[in-house]
Order: structure tokens, then C-alpha cells, then sequence
């Protein structure tokens, strides 16, 4: 009886049944990466949030997105940042077709080591930025407020992460937002006046005319705090003060920034005045629960540390709450990492 087994067994199974066996194996194969590729899809979460649904023309609109883990396992990602190669934005409009952004990339190099970002369990990566920096037709920064232009119509946005962009041996994974959808149309009267105003502050960086030995660039940072002590105290809620208190302090013309450099007036540092930081605060008070509100405390708070965590615990469940947490979190893994002794 044995000998019997054993002479069945060693027989060569027939060529349909050898092909059968191994069509099977692949299938089973296929479907458990499929089935890795879902679970692991289902785990990362990417939203993206613009705060409203209307807008009307170069109102800056404050773009906020998300990378959340919420699985139960680590994952590991490239990089994610709204600048990175791994991200895609595309935008339709007038319900036409989707059309790749042009946007910048900044490059990172990492060791041939390297396995990805971890993300742990119930983490969040969190990012602002003003579209318009980024998306829409191309102008001369030097006479507009931002460096695209959006005109009147419908738009959608698509936003793409290929979350295993450049891990080695990894599945690629491709994690995809619910498009963003938002009208832009033509401005009021009082808006044309204020996006002017703000055009000809903007242009004071350029401005060669001298008055009093001085180019009249030299007063770009004094007219914008004026501007903004006074639209606070008029409407708290304006648009334009996120922007102006975080990118338009950092944003200097051609003539200005020589006169600066020639040490012809003392240089302007926004995180060390009391007065800017003052405003800063104020307008988070009265702006913390929109996605405007979120990008000024990612400005502040990436340069101010030490207001970080007051403002996570005083704006509660609101986005500037949770990107001052976000910051918090990210300053103490930076503080660990710095402390770590060397290898």
C-alpha cells in the first residue's frame, strides 16, 4: 500500500493541471495585494478644505490639507507636502476637462536606507497654502497681489497623493481627496477699492521715488501694519489679514531689499516685533475657526514655539486648534530627533 502512494505521488501531473495550479496560486497572489492595497488605502485619509464655496476675484483662498492615519498600523509614505513630487493638483474650469497644476517641487534626497515617513496610528499631517500662489494664470507679481491669477468661473480641484512615491519595493499606493468645488465671481465696488489699495502697498517695493534721502519702498511694513491695525478694527473678518500678516511680511521688492542690503535702513524682522505678533494673535482670535485662521498659526506658530502650545489648548476643535497641536507635535519630534545621540 505504501509503495502505491508512493509511486502516485512521484507521477508528473498532466500540463492542464500544472497550468490550473499555478493560475490558481497567481490569483490567490493577486488577491491578497489587492486586498493589501485596500486595507492600506483605507488606513491613509486625504481631505483638502478651502472653508467655503464662493469667492470673489484674487480674494486669497486659503487651501487646507490633511494626511491621516486612521488605521492601526504605522504607515510608511514619501513625504507629503502640497510642494512635494509625490502630490498632484489639478484643476477644471467651467466643468472642463482636469488640467495638471504647474506648481513648484521642492526635491529631497534621502538615503539609500530610507523606508518612508512613519505615520503613526491617529496621526495627521496638516499643510496650508494660498492657491493662488500656486494655481492659475501667471502675472506680474510685481503690480498683483499673488503670483496666479484666478478669474470669475466655476472650478474643481482634484488633489493626488502617490503615497509610496520612491519607497523601495514598495506597492505603489495612489490616495485621492473628494474634489474641491468653488465659484469665483466678479468683485463688489467696496472689493475693487481694497484689492486696489493693496495692489499699489504691494507695488511700494519697486517704488525708486525718494522722499526725505529715502526710496519710498522703505515704508512697505509700515503701511501694511497700518493697513492691518486699521481693517481690524473695521472688519476683523477681512480675508486679506491672514495673508498680509504671514506671506506679506516675508515678500520684500527689487529696491526695497537693496536698501537693505546697502544698510541704508535698519532690515524689518516680523517674529521679533510685538506689534506684528499682536496683530497675529488678534486676527487668530477672530479668524481661528476658518481655514484663513489655520494659516496664520501655521506662520506664527512655525517661528514662535513657545505660543504653540497655548494656542492648541485655547482654540480647541477649530482648524487653527488643530494646526497649532499639529505644530506642537511636530517641534517635539524635531526637539527628540535633534537630542538623539549620534550613531
Amino acid at each position: 500500500m505504501n509503495e502505491r502512494v508512493k509511486d502516485v505521488e512521484s507521477e508528473p501531473l498532466p500540463k492542464e493541471r500544472r497550468t490550473g495550479a499555478l493560475t490558481a496560486l497567481l490569483l490567490l497572489a493577486l488577491a491578497a495585494a489587492a486586498a493589501s492595497r485596500g486595507v492600506a488605502q483605507q488606513q491613509l485619509l486625504l481631505t483638502a478644505d478651502v472653508g467655503k464655496s464662493a469667492f470673489f476675484e484674487d480674494e486669497p483662498i486659503y487651501l487646507l490639507v490633511r494626511l491621516q492615519n486612521v488605521g492601526t498600523e504605522t504607515a510608511r509614505v514619501y513625504f507629503f507636502s502640497l510642494l512635494s513630487s509625490a502630490v498632484t493638483l489639478s484643476v477644471s474650469r467651467g466643468h472642463g476637462k482636469l488640467v495638471e497644476v504647474a506648481k513648484p517641487v521642492l526635491d529631497v534626497r534621502v538615503p539609500p536606507s530610507w523606508r518612508g515617513q512613519p505615520v503613526s496610528p491617529g496621526a495627521t499631517f496638516l499643510q496650508t497654502m494660498v492657491l493662488q500662489d500656486i494655481m492659475g494664470d501667471e502675472w506680474d507679481l510685481r503690480s498683483h497681489l499673488f503670483a496666479h491669477h484666478l478669474t470669475p468661473d466655476h472650478y474643481e480641484v482634484q488633489l493626488v497623493f502617490a503615497a509610496h512615491w520612491g519607497l523601495p519595493r514598495a506597492t505603489p499606493l495612489t490616495v485621492k481627496a473628494a474634489p474641491l468645488v468653488f465659484e469665483i465671481r466678479a468683485r463688489t465696488t467696496a472689493e475693487e477699492d481694497e484689492v486696489r489699495e493693496l495692489e499699489r502697498m504691494k507695488q511700494m517695493g519697486w517704488d525708486t521715488t525718494r522722499v526725505g534721502g529715502y526710496a519710498r519702498a522703505v515704508g512697505y511694513h509700515a503701511s501694511l501694519i497700518h493697513f492691518a491695525e486699521r481693517r481690524l478694527r473695521e472688519q476683523p473678518d477681512d480675508p486679506f489679514l491672514p495673508y498680509l500678516l504671514y506671506n506679506g511680511l516675508y515678500v520684500v521688492g527689487k529696491v526695497l531689499e537693496e536698501e537693505l542690503v546697502a544698510g541704508n535702513v535698519p532690515r524689518f524682522d516680523p517674529d521679533t516685533s510685538e506689534v506684528v505678533s499682536r496683530l497675529r494673535l488678534a486676527v487668530i482670535g477672530q479668524q481661528t475657526r476658518s481655514t484663513a485662521g489655520a494659516h496664520l498659526v501655521q506662520g506664527l506658530t512655525a517661528r514662535h514655539p513657545d505660543q504653540t502650545a497655548i494656542l492648541a489648548e485655547e482654540l480647541g476643535a477649530t482648524p487653527g486648534g488643530e494646526m497649532a497641536r499639529y505644530q506642537v507635535e511636530r517641534n517635539q519630534h524635531a526637539k527628540q530627533f535633534r537630542n538623539q545621540p549620534p550613531r
